[in-house]
């Protein structure tokens, strides 16, 4: 395998693009195994240690909020994978989520997260996930939610 800066390991690929159709679909049982038991959530409001079992409780509200704003895709647009030892991987990811107005207009939303991957010989699992911004007061900000 390559290990340059930007080269993106195949395990991780699959990874992120089962994690992508995970997301479009809100299949909770498959985005929670996608993390380890407890992982680090950073952001906006700070970082904690959020169990897999309480993340499945907040994905359908997730879902309810993108819904109720209008998505039709979410979409992995990129990722650089930085190998930091032979266990886990840096993956530094930007997703797209693309919403109908009711003008019939679309309004699409790029933002980048970056997640540090345990390659575990068991299966890869995300360890720490991190998400500089606010999507939903973005999508407020844009008119997709009310304020």
């Amino acid at each position: 395998m390559d290990s340059s800066p930007g080269s993106v390991d195949q395990t991780i690929e699959r990874f992120f693009r089962h994690f992508e159709a995970g997301s479009a679909a809100a299949d909770v049982e498959s985005l929670a195994a996608m993390y380890a038991p407890s992982f680090l959530m950073a952001g906006p409001s700070g970082a904690q240690v959020v169990k897999a079992s309480d993340l499945m409780l907040a994905i359908p509200k997730r879902k309810q909020l993108f819904d109720a704003a209008g998505c039709r895709s979410t979409t992995l647009l990129s990722l650089a994978d930085t190998r930091l030892d032979e266990r886990y991987s840096l993956v530094r990811t930007e997703w797209q989520w693309t919403f109908a107005r009711t003008d019939g207009t679309t309004e699409n939303i790029t933002l980048p997260a970056s997640y540090i991957v345990d390659r575990a010989p068991d299966g890869p699992r995300s360890v720490r996930y991190v998400n500089p911004a606010d999507i939903a007061a973005i999508m407020r900000e844009r008119g997709l939610l009310a304020t």
